[in-house]
């Protein structure tokens, strides 16, 4: 990491160094300059001593007084403080001054102090003074070498601090002025809730880099928060409307269903919606007419399709086998009506709110099926009770007077024996007889069919009781009961007289038939179509059974007709007899 701070730092403290360097130049070559112009003004004022002294020597009439004075003053400037300090360097200006007092003083001095001599004196200053003069260019070459390298420092110091200055300004520009403009219209976007699209350019292992890194990062830390929220409210959203739909659909269930008697048209139209609003792979209602029944009868919704094994019957595998859909079990009052069937898409899963509504819909359509059981058993009872009432009325006076009949008639014929009466006499009282005595035992069937009982129970529990007695009856028969329906729906009528027409059929097996094998089967064709077979492996129709005389199959046929099915009298696959019914449960 390089941190802002350590370079801006870095660049305030060159700048203060140069800035001092040029400072430090400057004072010294203002300390350096100022003794060299000494220097260089007392060197020039000995060329002009020089000539004083000359020109002294040279007069005539000389002041000896003023000459020795000008001597003395010559000494003093050749050994002032200024120039002395000339000794002390090495360098070619140390060299020429030592060399010009070691010849002023054992050159000219000496000279100076024989007048014989001055005239030497006169001719050696030329010389001398030219030495002077080059000790004066050495001080003044030396002093703008000096104001050279000050220049040299002021421009070096000069470039130095504008280039730091440029490129810290550079510095600054690209990585603070131009990030922070970067982080402020990001804080902007941020503010305004717009969160796309927010990854800051700035990139660099320091301060402001961490910050537009840190930035960047909570940038999109917000838009996925944001966007959550937005999933999650949107998720709650349609969680709310669903529920609502739900309540909806369940409320409407309640009242089409719950309110009323078992529709399979409407149940359908509600399992279709169940399916669309949950999103299922398939919803239906798998129902049973006996509690323990294996045999079910598919519910289904118009857009799923019908499987193809339910045709067969084989619901055991479909209800106990383990498998990944769920199913609701359909029971009230301890009575078991079948399930509601759930199937799921793969990865699908159901909430708990969604099997919560569900188990509230099974239970609408328990209690729709228990409300229709219910009703069909009460109009079942009030149907018994009147047809018991008819009996009794019957009994106390049809079959009295019939019973009466047969009573004459015997007398009649005890009578005629006695009068050895016409033959003719005898077969007529005979047929009488046979007439009152079969009139009798059709009063006794349809006594014994007014009476019967099926107050409690199905229909599959009627005719296995049915199938019981008939086998007392005549031990020779062996009847068997082929119950194929699933659950279908039959009110209190449909079932008497379906109970009835079976009981007709197997006492003509008794009666007529000659068998010893007798099946009734029942089982549906279509929807709503169902179809009862009562097969023997006797002697078949003989005759037109339909003539007039044949009070059974009258009576059988009237009750079809009232069913508003069909009657049929054909051969069974036995070879024997076939009573076939066909009706809308609907």
């Amino acid at each position: 990491m390089k941190p802002i701070r350590y370079k801006a730092l870095a660049a305030i403290i060159t700048t203060c160094f140069l800035g001092l360097l040029s400072v430090s130049g400057s004072l010294w070559f203002a300390a350096t300059t100022e003794s060299d112009a000494a220097a260089i003004n007392v060197a020039g004022s000995l060329r002009m001593q020089a000539w004083r002294l000359a020109d002294q020597v040279s007069s005539p009439g000389t002041d000896k007084d003023r000459l020795w004075q000008l001597i003395k003053t010559y000494d003093r400037s050749l050994a002032s403080p200024t120039l002395e300090h000339l000794a002390e360097r090495t360098d070619i200006i140390g060299n020429r001054y030592l060399a010009l007092v070691g010849e002023w003083r054992s050159e000219m001095r000496p000279l100076l102090s024989d007048e014989v001599r001055w005239h030497e004196f006169s001719e050696k200053v030329p010389g001398f003074v030219d030495r002077l003069d080059d000790l004066v260019n050495s001080l003044q070459l030396n002093t703008e070498q000096k104001l050279h390298w000050l220049v040299i420092l002021a421009i070096f110091s000069l470039c130095s601090i504008l280039a730091i200055g440029a490129l810290t300004i550079r510095y600054i520009r690209l990585n603070l002025i131009k990030p922070v403009e970067q982080l402020s219209k990001a804080a902007k976007k941020v503010r305004r809730g717009e969160f796309d699209h927010l990854r800051l350019e700035y990139r660099d292992a320091n301060e402001m880099g961490q910050l537009t890194e840190t930035f960047s990062a909570m940038a999109d830390s917000l838009s996925h928060l944001y966007g959550n929220l937005e999933a999650q409210v949107s998720r709650q959203t349609r969680s709310l409307e669903q529920a609502n739909t739900a309540l909806k659909l369940l409320y409407e269930s309640s009242q089409t269903l719950g309110m009323n008697p078992y529709d399979e048209d409407q149940l359908m139209l509600l399992l279709e919606r169940w399916k669309v609003l949950l999103g299922l792979g398939s919803a239906y209602v798998c129902l049973t007419g006996n509690a323990g029944s294996m045999r079910l009868q598919r519910i289904f919704p118009q857009s799923d399709t019908y499987n193809d094994v339910c045709n067969i019957g084989q619901c055991e595998g479909c209800v106990r086998a383990p498998t990944s859909d769920v199913q609701f079990p359909l029971s009230q009052n301890d009575q078991g009506y079948g399930y509601l069937h759930i199937s799921l898409h793969s990865g699908q899963a159901l909430t708990e709110e969604s099997r919560q509504w569900l188990r509230t819909f099974s239970d609408i359509v328990s209690s729709s099926l228990y409300r229709s059981g219910y009703q069909t058993q009460e109009r079942r009872l009030l149907l018994m009770e009147e047809r018991a009432v008819i009996a009794r009325e019957l009994h106390d006076s049809l079959a009295q007077a019939l019973s009466y009949q047969k009573i004459q008639v015997a007398r009649l014929k005890r009578v005629l024996t006695r009068m050895e009466a016409e033959e003719s006499v005898h077969s007529i009282v005979e047929e009488i007889r046979e007439g009152v005595n079969n009139a009798y035992w059709q009063l006794r069937e349809l006594l014994n069919t007014f009476r019967l009982s099926m107050s409690s129970g199905s229909l599959e529990e009627a005719l296995q009781q049915t199938m019981e007695e008939y086998g007392k009856r005549d031990d020779s028969v062996q009847f068997n009961l082929d119950n194929r329906l699933r659950f279908c729906h039959l009110d209190a009528h449909h079932q008497i007289h379906v109970l009835q027409i079976v009981r007709e059929g197997l006492v003509n097996v008794i009666q007529h038939s000659g068998a010893t094998k007798a099946t009734v089967v029942c089982e549906q064709v279509g929807p709503g179509k169902v179809q009862v077979l009562v097969d023997d492996d006797g002697n078949g129709f003989s005759e037109d059974i339909t003539t007039p005389g044949h009070y059974g199959t009258t009576i059988m046929q009237e009750r079809a007709e009232s069913l508003g099915g069909q009657l049929y009298f054909e051969t069974s696959g036995y070879g024997g007899a076939r009573v076939r019914l066909e009706f809308s449960s609907v």
